[in-house]
């Protein structure tokens, strides 16, 4: 039934017939769902959920490191900054692309109808300058009159030294479980007549998405066996996977986000409707979905995932902890391989500028980007630059070789292997002086 403004009534499954229909999205919009449904929920219980329960995956940090690096943009059109803390014990703000600003207001708040405070995080004091003029040109603009401006602390955005995210991530049953529980239910609700749906079968678990109740199923979402990073074939693929058999009376969902991180979500233990096997699978990167039934695979019977023991149980968390760190791991690469885009080319200009644009000397260049990007032979710095951003930063140096006219003497794969040799030359240098160090402090204690 169609309503003013274009808005229809639906029968919400929380709330019953008669609600206001609002789009619901199975995977949040915030980590790349695209998959929607007017006929799901109630506006009510979307902006409950969106609220309380969608940002313990959206805003968990493994999903804020996500939306940075993958671009991926909530209802508001933009992507969350997240805290981080300097050694100091300072709070800054990450932006986009690893960009810090120190935490100062990071919302426009209007003191009354003409004065407002503001923050902004650019390249440059003056681009903060322009910025802050832009701002005032449109508040104008809508007011039809300047407004009053307070401006503090007008700063030049702090540029981040690259360091890998550390993979510090806690899995919480009751808030991830319940957003993941959450996706599984409305994913089923797009896919089961309402007749078997709204039934006692499914109470358990449509009262812990509602309200967090799970007294009477206390294994709803659990992490289920993941796969080995070297089986991922990509990494940001979202897939939702129902397993529904009346004969063996569960409905199952395996939900797996990035591609990695693996759950079984226990829909009902007492399932009496009718078989039902469908996937649905969601690319992020170019906001596309596939969905569409899958062959008969043998549902996991609810039994199995409630009734498994306490060591299997810690072995499931530890290979989720693996897959947190492996994909971690995947996203540090992912943002590195984009520092090094955005800082390489700098770094080529001002090695030609000391005296390195001599291009028979291949290896001044790279021992130049090598200092450049590991604070004059760090470690921790070189080991980032083994494999894919090896081949980015050949990449770079080839194309400025070729500006040269010098490519001819170098193919990219050389330029690849040399890097690595000089990098993996570093680590041992620097593992054997650590270790006569270490020698030396012995023998100086001894004596």
């Amino acid at each position: 039934m169609a309503v003013g403004g274009g808005k229809r009534t639906i029968d919400c499954i929380y709330c019953g017939p008669g609600k206001l229909g609002s789009k619901e999205h199975v995977v949040p919009q915030a980590i790349g769902g695209s998959y929607s449904s007017i006929g799901i929920i109630c506006e009510k219980c979307n902006s409950y959920f969106g609220r309380e329960v969608d940002p313990h995956i959206t805003n968990w940090h493994l999903g804020l490191i996500a939306r940075d690096w993958l671009d991926l943009e909530g209802y508001s059109g933009t992507v969350p900054g997240y805290e981080v803390k300097t050694e100091d014990g300072k709070l800054l703000t990450v932006g986009r692309k690893g960009t810090l600003r120190p935490k100062w207001r990071d919302v426009v708040k209007r003191e009354d109808s003409k004065s407002f405070y503001f923050s902004a995080g650019t390249p440059t004091e003056e681009e903060a300058h322009q910025a802050i003029a832009n701002t005032i040109a449109r508040q104008t603009e809508l007011a039809g009159s300047p407004p009053n401006v307070t401006v503090n602390r007008v700063t030049a955005t702090i540029r981040r030294d690259w360091k890998p995210y550390e993979a510090d991530v806690v899995y919480d049953y009751r808030k991830q479980g319940r957003a993941i529980a959450k996706m599984a239910l409305h994913y089923l609700a797009t896919q089961l007549e309402r007749r078997f749906l709204l039934t006692r079968d499914f109470e358990p678990i449509m009262r812990f998405v509602r309200h967090g109740e799970h007294d009477l199923h206390p294994r709803f979402c659990q992490p289920a066996i993941p796969l080995e990073m070297d089986e991922v074939t990509d990494c940001v693929q979202h897939s939702l996977i129902l397993r529904c058999s009346r004969e063996l009376r569960s409905a199952v969902c395996d939900v797996a986000l990035f591609g990695v991180l693996r759950y079984s979500v226990v829909l009902s233990y007492s399932y009496e409707g009718p078989n039902l096997f469908r996937r649905l699978v969601e690319n992020p990167l170019e906001k596309r979905w596939d969905e569409g039934p899958v062959d008969d695979v043998g549902p996991i019977p609810a039994s199995l995932i409630l009734n498994i023991d306490e060591g299997e149980q810690r072995e499931r968390y530890a290979r989720l902890e693996e897959s947190v760190h492996g994909l971690v791991d995947w996203f540090n690469a992912y943002g590195f391989c984009h520092h090094i885009r955005e800082a390489l080319p700098r770094a080529i200009e001002a090695a030609a500028g000391e005296g390195a644009s001599d291009i028979g000397d291949i290896g001044t260049w790279l021992a130049a980007v090598a200092d450049e990007f590991s604070d004059r032979s760090s470690p921790a710095a070189l080991l980032n630059f083994l494999g894919e951003p090896s081949s980015v930063a050949a990449q770079i140096l080839w194309n400025s070789l070729e500006a040269a006219d010098a490519a001819d003497e170098v193919t990219i794969e050389d330029l690849e292997t040399r890097f690595a040799r000089l990098v993996l030359i570093r680590l041992l240098v620097d593992a054997l002086a650590l270790l006569a160090d270490k020698g030396s402090s012995a023998e100086n204690g001894a004596t």
